[in-house]
């Protein structure tokens, strides 16, 4: 039990430090992504003001299965192909620091590689330390697939975006599936 959790508490570390690294010192932490220009945010900020309240992720042209109207849904398509469609995420009062930030992702990293930890337990050490790290490195694809093809699917991810989150998965998932094959070998 002890190496499981050294293992949750390395292999966390090594996601936190790895996508401390691909998102400030490789391009993976910004494909896809664009500012608003600064000659609109003003105006944007004060349209998402006064349209919205509430912490929420809002989606747009807007459909409420739950209670629109027969006529109300059929009209949806034609709004949603005359555009523009997407996702926004709103909070209106933002709170937190950076610690608070890089703390909870730093529990949160912990917790994903415990549960690696967990699978990796079940996996014969003859099966071989790369094999069993490229099945680490699967799991990231797993939750990338599960995920990131999802919200590029239903909500109009960019493309290149996605793509570069796969990338940045299975990546970030090897190495720490490294780790923990390491720390957790006597286990198996």
């Amino acid at each position: 039990m002890k190496k499981v959790i050294l293992g949750a508490l390395l292999g966390g570390l090594t996601l936190f430090v790895w996508g401390s690294i691909s998102h400030m010192a490789t391009p993976l932490g910004e494909v896809g992504i664009r500012v608003i220009p600064p000659a609109a945010e003003g105006a944007v900020l004060a349209a998402l003001k006064g349209a919205l309240s509430e912490r929420a992720l809002y989606i747009f042209p807007g459909l409420d299965m739950g209670h629109a109207s027969e006529q109300e849904r059929q009209a949806w398509p034609a709004k949603y192909d005359a555009g523009p469609a997407g996702i926004v995420v709103f909070n209106p009062r933002p709170t937190g620091t950076m610690a608070k930030w890089f703390s909870t992702e730093f529990v949160g990293n912990v917790l994903a590689a415990l549960m690696a930890a967990i699978v990796i337990l079940h996996v014969p050490a003859s099966v071989g330390l790369l094999r069993r790290a490229a099945l680490v490195g699967l799991l990231g694809l797993l939750e990338g697939f599960d995920i990131d093809v999802s919200q590029w699917n239903w909500y109009s991810f960019p493309t290149a975006y996605m793509l570069a989150q796969l990338v940045d998965h299975l990546a970030g998932w090897f190495l720490a599936g490294l780790v923990l094959v390491r720390v957790c070998r006597d286990q198996a």
